[in-house]
């Protein structure tokens, strides 16, 4: 039994800096922060060249919203697993490398690797371009339904294809309400728009946005856009707000907390790292309020250095929220 199973796209993440992202023109418009674009073969090579000549290149490292949100867990000491889908070639094995104590025996190889190109301008914002590749081949046959259920928590982020994103649907119809489930779909699943994201959500117990993708998904503000997300199934629904903290709704339970105050160095995967805190929070049995503050010193360590060297680990678990 796991203590949190990942299921979700893995990708290599290439991350440059930019002095001001709407310097940035993709798909002849200027790059937004916050926004998640997909790209397709021929235009990540065309876009990496442009970015080779304007940009400075900061880092490779390794990437995926649910590895990220795996790997945090597992830096903090919980028993962690994952299914996805790498490219059979040194890319994916330097993922699988990179999973810490992860069990990886689930995660299918073939093709090529996915990628990320992450933009960072000066003021920290980021902007995120994906090439799928190998994620988009995983199909619900080549799951183990059964190992998804051997777990406390299934974590699930986005796919940009429609086959892996078909296949979460069928794994949380068959998991069974034993597995409670925590769904992060980011901006990629959010611009399908709602109808194609309710039968995740339904069965969804910790549904995590941030306000940029509530108002995708419903067209209203985070407050009003949260409430709406909540009355589709689940239990708790979080709005991360970045610098201005997240928003909590569940039930009688409605809270604001506050940001840590930090230097940020790389803000890209903190909400995955948020995420991880606040599931690191409900397995240990904090009440709402606990894992939210968890959740926000969690994403706030992990913003002081490039890609995952700044994770948190278990003392995270013992500082006391």
């Amino acid at each position: 039994m796991k203590d949190c199973i990942g299921f979700g796209a893995l990708n290599v993440d290439l991350i440059y800096e930019v002095d001001d992202l709407s310097d940035i023109i993709i798909n002849g418009k200027p790059c937004e922060p916050g926004a998640e674009i997909f790209c397709a073969p021929q235009d990540f090579k065309r876009i990496k060249k442009v970015l080779d000549s304007q940009a400075v290149f900061k880092s490779q490292s390794p990437g995926g919203s649910a590895a990220n949100t795996t790997v945090a867990l597992s830096r903090m000491g919980f028993s962690t697993g994952y299914i996805g889908r790498l490219g059979q070639d040194e890319d994916g094995d330097f993922l699988l490398k990179s999973m810490h104590d992860a069990d990886t025996s689930r995660i299918l190889r073939g093709g090529a690797t996915g990628y990320t190109v992450v933009l960072i301008d000066k003021k920290r914002e980021r902007t995120i371009l994906v090439l799928p590749n190998a994620n988009d081949e995983l199909v619900f046959d080549d799951i183990d339904v059964e190992y998804g259920r051997l777990t406390k928590f299934l974590h699930l982020t986005s796919f940009a294809g429609e086959k892996p994103t078909h296949a979460q649907i069928d794994v949380v119809k068959e998991i069974g309400k034993d597995v409670r489930v925590s769904f992060d779909p980011g901006e990629i699943h959010t611009q399908k728009g709602l109808t194609k994201m309710i039968p995740v959500i339904k069965h969804t117990d910790v549904l995590f946005v941030t306000d940029r993708e509530a108002r995708l998904l419903t067209g209203e503000d985070y407050v009003d856009g949260t409430r709406e997300l909540l009355n589709y199934g689940p239990d708790i629904v979080v709005c991360k707000l970045g610098p201005e903290g997240s928003y909590l709704l569940s039930g009688d339970n409605e809270f604001h907390t506050p940001p840590a105050e930090v230097v940020p160095i790389d803000r890209t995967g903190a909400g995955d790292v948020f995420a991880a805190g606040f599931i690191a929070g409900m397995l240990k049995g904090y009440d709402l309020m606990q894992c939210a503050r968890m959740a926000t010193k969690a994403a706030a360590q992990s913003i002081t250095g490039w890609g995952r060297t700044a994770y948190p680990d278990a003392s995270l678990l013992t500082e006391g929220v």
